[in-house]
């Protein structure tokens, strides 16, 4: 087997991505163009109501139009950390995974560091039909963990995602720094892109729970499956921009290619501690589906670079 010097163990946590029943307090604004807002439990944070098309980023100012009306959203964003891969995967950046991970949720393949690569200026995560103990496909993870954290800011991913099909999940997310305590207070999840089998629709989610592995309150929130973003064009086609901007409160504004596309606000004190960042390709799972003859492989999810920026309105 062939191993990296920074080579992470399997991890012991279970990664969430299992959505089911509502419950917490929650408020959700779907805000692309044309869509109505969808709120549970409390109120909706001012200035999150209504439709509200894409907002327009000019040196580091949100402007959104909202109707007739403009709302200046004054981030004065720095840019705090990044990586353009220009000379491959730095270990002193990027730990890859190695070994099998929270096989309980039905995953069909191994997380190998043959399967993480630097190519042409790019990060590359390389999904394979291979078999390997007992599982069929091996795939690629790398996470921040331990080099690289930090609690709100905005995160952009520029990523051309695999060709897709059944069974294939990209994701692009952060997890709290205790991770064992996953869901719960410090080791919470934010979902900022996720895809399963089709290349079209994104799913941005969220978990966190009151206490350390408690119930997950963030299950079928956020904007997932029906209520995901459905791109007009093929993800997988060419390079997109996949955002998230995470602010006090905590509100969480993802996007696509600069279009917003989901907000979600909560009240309690759930997203206020160290996250770090996450980006792998999994393959199949007990709730969405697994891969068979029709999905291709092998397929690559190709990252050209991350930038995280915080805003220097709050130190």
């Amino acid at each position: 087997m062939h191993t990296r010097t920074d080579q992470q163990t399997t991890p012991s946590w279970r990664r969430g991505r299992r959505f089911a029943a509502v419950s917490g307090a929650l408020t959700v604004t779907l805000v692309a163009a044309g869509l109505a807002a969808v709120t549970t439990g409390g109120p909706a944070a001012a200035g999150t109501t209504g439709a509200r098309p894409a907002a327009i980023v000019t040196n580091g100012t949100e402007v959104v139009r909202t109707g007739g009306n403009i709302i200046v959203n004054p981030h004065a964003w720095q840019q705090v950390w990044g990586d353009g891969f220009d000379t491959g995967v730095d270990p002193q950046k990027w730990g890859v995974i190695e070994g099998l991970v929270n096989d309980s949720l039905g995953n069909d393949q191994v997380f190998t560091s043959f399967d993480v690569s630097g190519s042409n200026g790019n990060l590359v995560i390389t999904s394979e039909k291979r078999q390997y103990g007992s599982k069929a496909y091996t795939s690629g993870m790398v996470w921040t963990k331990g080099r690289f954290s930090f609690t709100y800011g905005k995160i952009e991913v520029r990523a051309k995602i695999p060709a897709m099909g059944p069974g294939v999940w990209p994701a692009l997310w952060l997890q709290g720094n205790t991770n064992s305590a996953w869901p719960g207070p410090g080791g919470n999840e934010i979902d900022f892109a996720e895809l399963w089998n089709t290349p079209s629709v994104v799913n941005q989610g969220l978990h966190y729970a009151d206490t350390a592995n408690g119930t997950d309150l963030g299950q079928n929130q956020g904007c997932t499956g029906a209520t995901g973003y459905n791109s007009p064009v093929n993800l997988s086609a060419d390079y997109h921009l996949y955002s998230l901007v995470w602010e006090p409160g905590p509100t969480l504004t993802y996007y696509v290619d600069n279009k917003a596309t989901c907000q979600i606000s909560l009240t309690g004190n759930y997203f206020n501690t160290p996250m770090y960042i996450v980006m792998d390709t999994a393959l199949g799972a007990s709730w969405f589906g697994h891969p068979d003859d029709t999905t291709p492989f092998p397929q690559q999810f190709d990252v050209d670079y991350v930038h995280v920026f915080q805003d220097q309105n709050l130190q």
